[in-house]
């Protein structure tokens, strides 16, 4: 059994299924190699293009990381009366918007770029459509047509937003927005209240900083109202343009990248781990974007993002050229006290959060290998402009009517770090 894999518009890779516990391999097409040339990071930097295929063990990992993890995979699975771990089954099915520039379909079916439509949904239609996530992830209740896929295990729809309208993209449509409602407890109270305030003004900072002097950026964001519940949506980093003239851009996570179905880091050795990502990028991307994954890590500390985890990072692949992508997913989990300390990601040798120091972050960068005059004028450049543009931030969650009284709490704290990360610093 054959799958196609599409990058705009072209065949680039075809999948073979092996059968039962065989996994897929991946086989570049003769399109591929003749337009790209053997070498070409086009899929995956793990992957480059060559004429040998890649076995299913080379190919997991970017395969399954095209796809929802654990429960959500289940409910995705079970929908499509397929086994979970079908991978081929979940692709045929749900490959027509995959993160990144990915499409996924039968031989003989075509990529369908423009062909399914999108399904606008009334406000009650997207209430009902987010309240019935974790029977239905991804939306796959909504219509037959949805045929979405996208990493995580969170509750969250891909949706095309046109003006005022949301709707959800139905054959291959592209989205252009992830939609996360706040997860709610059997009472209806927020499990982490205020997380969409918390995670737009993370993302908001972040995206300011990077329009100042920083080199990263990060997504488009703005907090929602549906059916009385709070709702972050994000403009997605992997499309350009608008209408018509929309178009997929290739990206894969970090842990796609190096190759591992870890999002976690739970030794020193393996990944993933920030060592890993930074030197990767060292050996395929630019200082700049080496710098920015830098910057990442110290806002990260900052805000107090402990869930900084390899599906959280990304690269984008596009044109030849690999860069880190915008920051997308920035969750400021220390705010809550009941939250997990311990980072997803160490930094230098510290685990928890609250022991991360400015040595620490300038250790993390010296292993990279960034010299330590360059990341030490970084670290305080950020530390710069997170100061300035906190109580910013802050001043726009009131005037733009998205405040939370979380924030308040989340500035102070990151306040306190800032002092605490300076080089030389004695504030523990």
């Amino acid at each position: 059994m054959t799958l196609v894999a599409w990058l705009d518009g072209m065949p680039v890779a075809r999948l073979e299924d092996a059968g039962p516990g065989y996994g897929l391999s991946l086989r570049y097409t003769d399109e591929a190699i003749a337009k790209h040339g053997e070498g070409a990071l086009l899929l995956s930097l793990r992957l480059p293009v060559r004429r040998e295929a890649y076995p299913s063990v080379a190919a997991k990992y970017f395969l399954d990381g095209l796809l929802p993890e654990d429960h959500v995979r289940a409910a995705l699975a079970n929908k499509a009366r397929l086994a979970t771990e079908d991978t081929y089954g979940l692709l045929r099915a749900y490959g027509l918007d995959c993160a990144g520039a990915v499409q996924v379909t039968e031989p003989a079916q075509g990529p369908q770029t423009r062909a399914g439509g999108i399904l606008w949904l009334s406000d009650d239609g997207l209430a009902q459509a987010v309240s019935g996530l974790p029977a239905a992830p991804l939306g796959i209740g909504i219509d037959p047509g949805v045929r979405s896929s996208l990493g995580g295990m969170q509750g969250k729809l891909a949706v095309v937003v046109d003006g005022g309208r949301i709707g959800v993209p139905l054959d291959g449509e592209p989205s252009t927005h992830i939609l996360k409602p706040a997860r709610i407890n059997e009472d209806g109270t927020e499990l982490w209240p205020g997380i969409a305030a918390g995670e737009n003004f993370c993302l908001q900072l972040i995206r300011a900083a990077g329009e100042r002097s920083l080199k990263g950026s990060a997504a488009e964001s703005r907090v929602l109202s549906i059916g009385g519940r709070r709702a972050i949506l994000v403009k997605r980093f992997d499309r350009e343009g608008a209408g018509e003239e929309l178009r997929r851009v290739h990206q894969e996570d970090l842990a796609q990248a190096l190759g591992t179905n870890q999002k976690y880091q739970t030794d020193s050795l393996t990944p993933p781990r920030l060592v890993d990502a930074g030197r990767l990028l060292r050996r395929t991307a630019s200082i700049r974007d080496v710098t920015a994954l830098f910057e990442r890590i110290v806002l990260g500390a900052v805000l107090g993002d402990c869930d900084m985890h390899a599906r959280n990072l990304s690269v984008v692949l596009d044109g030849g050229k690999v860069a880190l992508s915008p920051a997308y997913d920035v969750v400021p989990t220390s705010v809550w006290p009941e939250h997990d300390r311990e980072l997803a990601l160490r930094i230098g040798t510290e685990i928890s959060i609250d022991e991360v120091s400015g040595g620490d972050l300038l250790e993390e960068a010296s292993e990279w290998g960034m010299r330590t005059p360059a990341a030490r004028s970084t670290l305080l450049n950020v530390l710069a402009e997170a100061e300035r543009l906190l109580p910013v931030i802050l001043t726009r969650s009131h005037d733009e009517g998205w405040h939370d009284p979380v924030l308040g709490d989340l500035v102070r704290q990151a306040q306190e770090r800032i002092q605490r990360l300076a080089p030389g610093s004695r504030v523990h």
